[in-house]
């Protein structure tokens, strides 16, 4: 488990530090609109920052819902629940850990519920 625990830490501080870089590019959209203010822009130009910022904040919002993962996978190690599937009770495979260590789900409940359509929150 101490394999596992660092590996979350890890993706812990890996994402931590990508949701602190996307809000200092968002920060730097920001400052553009300030330094921009009574010039006329383009509507292009205005178009592309407006489409930069709307993709910035759907990539920080699925980071967001990653690092909450990787918190509740920790937590999971705390309770010693970890690597059993939410779904069914059953252990999640290594492999399935190894790759995606704050998976919630096995991986034919995972399947099942992709065909469902419900997310993977």
């Amino acid at each position: 488990m101490d394999v596992y625990r660092g590996r979350l830490t890890q993706a812990f501080q890996e994402t931590a530090r990508e949701i602190a870089d996307i809000d200092d590019q968002l920060q730097g959209l920001a400052l553009d609109d300030t330094a921009a203010e009574g010039v006329d822009n383009h509507p292009a130009d205005d178009s592309d920052q407006l489409f930069e910022r709307e993709r910035l904040m759907t990539i920080r919002g699925e980071l967001v819902d990653r690092r909450l993962a990787i918190q509740g996978a920790m937590q999971k190690l705390d309770d010693g629940t970890y690597g059993i599937c939410e779904r069914c009770g059953k252990p999640i495979a290594p492999e399935r850990l190894e790759a995606l260590p704050f998976a919630r789900y096995c991986l034919d409940c995972q399947n099942i519920l992709d065909r469902e359509g419900r997310p993977r929150r």
